[in-house]
């Protein structure tokens, strides 16, 4: 699930939030809504759809606090297994949670414990996958840019040629190939996290700095 999620990841994350893919689609954007955005700039709505603030909703978060909304689920999950709290005591820790990992408490259950559909369900263990992902989505990112000129491709709005990278070197194998094994066939590496350290450096240093 953390190859899936890597490459939902990909398309949300380091395409989606690029600049490139934006000055693709901002103009037709413009077309849509020119009142509403008649005083908004490029750099401003880029700045805007990469804009760092501690939320309360996972799925809504900013590329740089997400990891820290699956920690909180992370460490309550284990709490949960080895039987260190209980199911009424998750409201309690949820939010105990949030401030010790982004200073902000909810001020319901519903922006809380009750957000996600995962556990009632049944999906314990399956947060992990989205950060997961995410880092798996960055050393994929580097290995495609030796065999891309990815920004360019995404600015010229040619996805296909995305696409059939994609699907030459990972989707075409399905399940036959173990996260590991189809992770270093890729990259030529084990796993490595530092892309994805890089590249929020590299990406929010330039935001910000």
């Amino acid at each position: 699930m953390g190859i899936h999620e890597s490459q939902s990841r990909f398309y949300e994350n380091n395409i989606g939030r690029s600049i490139e893919f934006w000055e693709a689609h901002y103009p037709k954007l413009l077309e849509v809504f020119p009142d509403q955005l008649k005083d908004v700039s490029l750099d401003d709505f880029y700045r805007g759809v990469n804009k760092v603030e501690a939320s309360f909703i996972r799925v809504e978060a900013d590329e740089l606090t997400y990891p820290m909304h699956i920690m909180v689920r992370y460490e309550i999950e284990r709490m949960l297994m080895d039987n260190e709290i209980t199911v009424a005591q998750l409201p309690k820790i949820w939010n105990e949670k949030m401030v010790e990992y982004l200073g902000i408490e909810p001020k319901d259950d519903a922006e809380g414990v009750l957000q996600d559909v995962h556990w009632s369900v049944g999906l314990f263990g399956y947060f992990p996958t989205y950060a997961l992902g995410s880092a798996y989505a960055a050393q994929f990112l580097h290995t495609m840019k030796k065999d891309l000129d990815l920004d360019e491709l995404v600015k010229t709005n040619n996805i296909k040629a995305i696409n059939e990278w994609l699907k030459e070197h990972i989707h075409q194998y399905g399940q036959s190939k173990t996260p590991k094994e189809l992770l270093f066939d890729v990259t030529g590496e084990e796993f490595n996290p530092m892309y994805y350290v890089t590249y929020l450096i590299e990406k929010y240093t330039e935001l910000y700095l």
